[in-house]
C-alpha cells in the first residue's frame, strides 16, 4: 500500500504514487493505449494497491481518460479518491483559456467523471497572459466557494513560471514538471510547500527514460519522436550517469521515483500508467527509501552534469 501525504495544507490527503492518466484511453496520439474494460482494471488495481490520487485533463486519449475513469469509478465512494483535472485544453484538441471556458470545462469534466466535485483544478500549462491573470484565478476561486473544486493552481515546467503562480496569492496547488534528470524547477518547488500549497509531479520518468526502457538504439513514432538522434544519444548517457549512482539492486524507475518522495515538499508523483502492470510496478518501486547520501549524490550530479542546459521536453 502506497504512503498518503498531505497535499499542502489544503487539507486533501493524496497518495505519494498516484495515478497518470494520460495515456488511459485509445487515441489518435496513443494508438496501443488501453481499451475502455482494461482501462478499469488499471484504476481498480490502483485503488486496491492504495493510490487515491488520480490526475487526468479533458484532453487526455481526446476525452477519452476522463470517460474511463468516469467509468470506473462508478460505484466506487467519492471520499475513496481525490481527482485532479485541468482546463485550457479541449477533448477535441482545441485550446480555450476564457473565463467563461473554464467554468464550462470544469462542468464538463464533473459530469464525464461522473462526481458533483472536483478535487484539484490546474491551469493546463497556462500561456503568458493567462499563468499571472488575476481575473483567470478570481474564476477558480468562485468555483471553489460554490464547491465545485476543493483547490486550484497551474501545471505548469519551470521555476520562473512557478513563483508567477504563487505571486496570485490565490493557489494553492501546482502540477510542476521534475525529474532526476529535469531539477531546475526544484528550488521553486520549496518556495510553494512554504506556502502551504500542494506539489504533483507530472513526467517523473522523464518521458519514459528513467523507466529504463529505452537505450542509445531506440526509435520512436509517437510523440516521443520529437527527440533527435543527438537527443536520444544525450539522454541515454546521462541514464547510465543516473544508474550509476544508485545503491546495488535499485532499478532505475525506483531510483527515480525514490529519489523524488524524498522531498517532503513532493505530495505525490504521477508516472504515467497504460497497463496494470505499469501500475503495480511503479508502487512496488516507491515503497522504501532512497538513503541521504544518495539523494545528495543525485542533486550534485545534476547541477555539475546538466543544471546550466536543462533537457527540453
Amino acid at each position: 500500500m502506497t504512503e498518503q501525504r498531505p497535499f499542502g495544507t489544503t487539507g486533501i490527503q493524496v497518495s505519494a504514487i498516484g495515478l497518470g492518466a494520460w495515456q488511459l484511453g485509445r487515441s489518435r496520439e496513443w494508438p496501443t493505449g488501453p481499451e475502455p474494460d482494461e482501462a478499469v482494471r488499471i484504476v481498480h488495481a490502483a485503488l486496491d494497491a492504495g493510490v487515491t490520487f488520480v490526475d487526468t485533463a479533458p484532453g487526455y486519449a481526446q476525452g477519452q481518460s476522463e470517460l474511463n475513469l468516469g467509468r470506473a469509478l462508478a460505484g466506487v465512494h467519492r471520499d475513496a479518491v481525490v481527482l485532479c483535472t485541468k482546463v485550457g485544453h479541449t477533448p477535441d484538441g482545441g485550446t480555450d483559456f476564457s473565463p467563461d471556458a473554464i467554468v464550462a470545462s470544469v462542468r464538463g469534466s464533473a459530469q464525464r467523471l461522473g462526481v458533483d466535485h472536483l478535487d484539484i483544478v490546474v491551469l493546463h500549462n497556462p500561456p503568458p497572459g493567462v499563468i499571472d491573470s488575476a481575473e483567470h484565478y478570481a474564476v477558480l476561486e468562485r468555483l471553489r466557494d460554490q464547491g465545485l473544486i476543493r483547490a486550484f493552481g497551474a501545471s505548469v515546467d519551470r521555476c520562473d513560471e512557478v513563483d508567477t503562480v504563487l505571486a496570485s496569492g490565490r493557489a494553492d496547488a501546482l502540477e510542476v514538471r521534475l525529474s532526476a534528470l529535469y531539477q531546475e524547477p526544484r528550488p521553486a518547488v520549496e518556495r510553494a510547500h512554504r506556502r502551504g500549497a500542494g506539489v504533483v509531479v507530472k513526467v517523473p520518468l522523464e518521458s519514459g527514460w528513467l523507466s529504463g526502457r529505452y537505450t542509445a538504439d531506440s526509435t520512436f513514432t509517437d510523440v516521443r519522436a520529437r527527440w533527435s538522434r543527438a537527443d536520444v544519444a544525450l539522454r541515454a548517457h546521462l541514464v547510465d550517469e543516473f544508474r550509476a549512482l544508485l545503491p546495488e539492486g535499485v532499478s532505475t524507475v525506483a531510483g527515480a521515483l525514490r529519489f523524488l518522495l524524498a522531498d517532503d515538499a513532493v505530495s505525490t508523483v504521477i508516472p504515467g500508467t497504460r497497463s496494470v502492470e505499469h501500475l503495480r510496478s511503479s508502487v512496488v518501486a516507491a515503497a522504501e527509501p532512497l538513503p541521504a547520501e544518495t539523494v545528495t549524490a543525485i542533486r550534485a550530479w545534476y547541477a555539475d552534469r546538466i543544471g546550466a542546459q536543462p533537457l527540453t521536453w
